[in-house]
């Protein structure tokens, strides 16, 4: 698929044995950023404009494709979780709208660094997380190891028992007690 500021509007229909993330994008509706303006009105919601002039008001950016994959996407949702936009590659965008969606993307998508891991213990049959992130201590469970995924081999995302996410950026970068308390959960 070829960068153009136009929209594309073909679906196509991946062959049974395709079930890559690319894909996923080819059966998509999909706007080019360059015709994309986003910015946040007078009541604070986030809008966004196609280059045809139509505008969506008050919606927010969602996952598209697994946090492992590539994030060269980003789906717009309306207030009732309705898609009114996949955005394809938002390095081109124009300044303003960029810096707005960055914003939001940061605050919807909060996701604490580990630093150093305190201690890792069972507690009743959930494993309860002591550790220190880049935005303070923490202290959460951990329901299932289904929960801690490498990612790209020195990478982890824990999801807790409540749903908030943490992120090891690399394994080998943190202290040896550190290291040795995530290798016996992965």
């Amino acid at each position: 698929m070829e960068d153009s500021p136009e929209r594309t509007t073909e679906k196509a229909s991946p062959r049974p044995e395709e079930t890559s993330w690319e894909a996923e994008v080819e059966r998509l509706e999909i706007a080019d950023s360059r015709g994309v303006r986003i910015w946040r009105d007078a009541f604070r919601r986030l809008c966004l404009r196609l280059e045809d002039g139509t505008e969506h008001v008050d919606v927010r950016p969602a996952p598209v494709f697994p946090v492992s994959e590539a994030a060269e996407y980003v789906a717009f949702l309306d207030s009732e979780d309705k898609e009114v936009l996949l955005l394809r590659d938002m390095r081109w965008l124009e300044a303003e709208s960029r810096r707005c969606l960055e914003e939001e993307l940061g605050r919807v998508y909060f996701v604490p660094k580990i630093i150093s891991i305190y201690d890792i213990e069972d507690a009743h049959g959930a494993a309860r997380w002591e550790v220190e992130t880049d935005r303070g201590y923490r202290l959460f469970d951990v329901r299932d190891r289904e929960d801690v995924r490498v990612l790209e081999g020195r990478r982890v995302l824990l999801q807790d028992a409540d749903g908030n996410r943490y992120e090891i950026a690399d394994i080998t970068e943190m202290d040896e007690r550190s290291r040795r308390l995530v290798d016996g959960e992965i």
